[in-house]
């Protein structure tokens, strides 16, 4: 199973999500995000929130990841990943859940 992307509201409520069938972002977890702020927390076993205030910080981290992955499937997710930490920036009571196993 891979890390599943969740906007979540502040009640639970799942408003967007992207999946990762092929466990890329599980992958990437393990040697492709030790240089970034904060999507070097996540791990394949666990879960990972990150709030409105983290995500201009998220948000770099995916352009760093992906400008050193162009290309591949890590990009590819990492791209639909991006309008999520859009959308978490700009509303309140929204947080960005990263599910694993």
């Amino acid at each position: 199973m891979g890390i599943e992307v969740q906007l979540r509201r502040e009640d639970g409520e799942i408003l967007d999500q992207v999946g990762d069938p092929q466990m890329v972002l599980s992958k990437g977890a393990r040697d492709r995000f030790s240089g970034t702020r904060l999507l070097k927390y996540l791990v394949p076993w666990g879960d990972a929130m990150f709030n409105q205030a983290q995500a201009d910080d998220l948000a770099a981290d995916i352009r760093t990841v992906n400008e050193a992955n162009p290309g591949t499937a890590l990009f590819d997710l990492l791209s639909t990943v991006e309008p999520l930490v859009e959308r978490l920036s700009r509303e309140v009571h929204v947080y960005l859940w990263f599910v694993g196993d």
